[in-house]
């Protein structure tokens, strides 16, 4: 299973680094996934540093043959830096135009891996617009799940790291099921 959640990544990832490349002028941009893996729900906001850590998240949620929200969570000092990188000369704030920035950012990976699972699946999946929320990750996880009415107990989780000419960017993809959502994906990925 883990084999095919990296394989997820990976076509995320080629996606994604095409159109912030794009983004970003041109430059040349990494993404890793060091960590893919499935995180009880309950456990998701010790791997984004705490209940009470501050974070930012951009999420999408995500309509069809079933139905899921992707979100994009990085801290603070993450989000900064990520506004730094496509904002020279921006002091890397999330004031209006630096929430713009990581919306459309938070848009292009989440939409990335939105598309992986439809190729990897074949299922239609109509993506929501981005929403963004800058709170301590559990608030922002009790959101999620409430706003989408998501039930599974578990979620897939992708560490990413951004590395761009100036800075690296750690962040985390997760893919949050609704009830028996993650069932029908990996009996489709021939898991089940």
């Amino acid at each position: 299973m883990l084999d095919v959640l990296k394989e997820l990544a990976n076509i995320g990832v080629g996606n994604a680094i095409t159109s912030l490349s794009r983004m970003l002028g041109e430059e040349k941009i990494d993404m890793d996934v060091p960590v893919a893996t499935l995180v009880p729900l309950q456990d998701v906001p010790d791997f984004l540093g705490g209940g009470e850590v501050t974070v930012a998240g951009v999420y999408i949620e995500a309509e069809g043959d079933v139905n899921l929200t992707i979100l994009f969570a990085l801290s603070l000092d993450s989000a900064s830096n990520l506004i730094t990188s496509l904002m020279p000369g921006v002091k890397g704030e999330l004031d209006e135009m630096g929430v713009s920035a990581l919306i459309e950012v938070g848009n292009i990976l989440t939409s990335s891996y939105l598309n992986a699972i439809s190729l990897m699946t074949e299922l239609k999946l109509m993506p929501s617009p981005p929403q963004i929320a800058v709170d301590m990750s559990a608030a922002i996880i009790s959101t999620v799940i409430a706003e989408a009415h998501l039930t599974d107990d578990e979620v897939v989780l992708l560490r990413t790291t951004l590395n761009t000419k100036e800075s690296q960017i750690g962040g985390n993809i997760l893919i949050i099921p609704d009830y028996g959502a993650l069932e029908k994906i990996f009996a489709l990925l021939g898991l089940g």
